[in-house]
């Protein structure tokens, strides 16, 4: 037989396992929320990586793109424009 004590303890156990089930809302929901968090990380990644291009690039220490973001610039106007 199981000793009582240890029983009281395994219901305890039992209990936060099955809350710790409904907080968690489902595998879903689990997997939806570590794909959010994972774009965010990759868009954090590189806004951090396009914003420190960019200062390098004001600052002059990257002349060789200066070219491309001439371009970019021009593309970026060009967008409101009608195509012909």
């Amino acid at each position: 037989m199981i000793d009582p004590e240890l029983k009281n303890h395994l219901e305890k156990i039992e209990d936060e396992l099955s809350h710790m089930r409904k907080a968690s809302g489902g595998l879903w929901h689990t997997l939806w929320r570590g794909t959010v968090y994972g774009a965010g990380y990759v868009v954090g990644a590189v806004l951090i990586v396009i914003i420190a291009g960019w200062i390098l690039n004001i600052v002059g220490v990257i002349p060789a793109f200066s070219h491309e973001v001439a371009d970019l610039e021009t593309a970026l106007g060009n967008i409101g424009n009608t195509v012909k």
